[in-house]
């Protein structure tokens, strides 16, 4: 089973080239102006790490909290990461 290539958007605004269309509403919100609003913000004290995806802000509380949740499928590989995409990387 084959999958069709997405199509690249540019965001009306900036004009940067999105990958996938689905992925145009979340780069908008970096122009709201609300943009602050919708941060979501790290809670370790003197921690200013700030991001607007969530899941950006788990993987970096995780930085703190040094859980290495993402392990390798691979047997015998001890591989262990705080970051989804580290864990990607590393299984390429």
């Amino acid at each position: 089973m084959s999958f069709p290539l997405q199509t690249p958007v540019d965001c009306p605004i900036c004009h940067k080239a999105i990958s996938r269309k689905a992925d145009l509403p979340r780069h908008m919100r970096t122009h709201d102006e609300n943009k602050e609003a919708l941060m979501h913000g790290c809670p370790f004290p003197n921690c200013d790490y700030k991001t607007l995806q969530k899941s950006n802000a788990q993987t970096h509380i995780r930085t703190h909290t040094r859980e290495r949740s993402k392990t390798c499928p691979h047997p015998g590989c001890a591989f262990a990461t705080t970051d989804p995409a580290s864990l990607t990387r590393h299984r390429k």
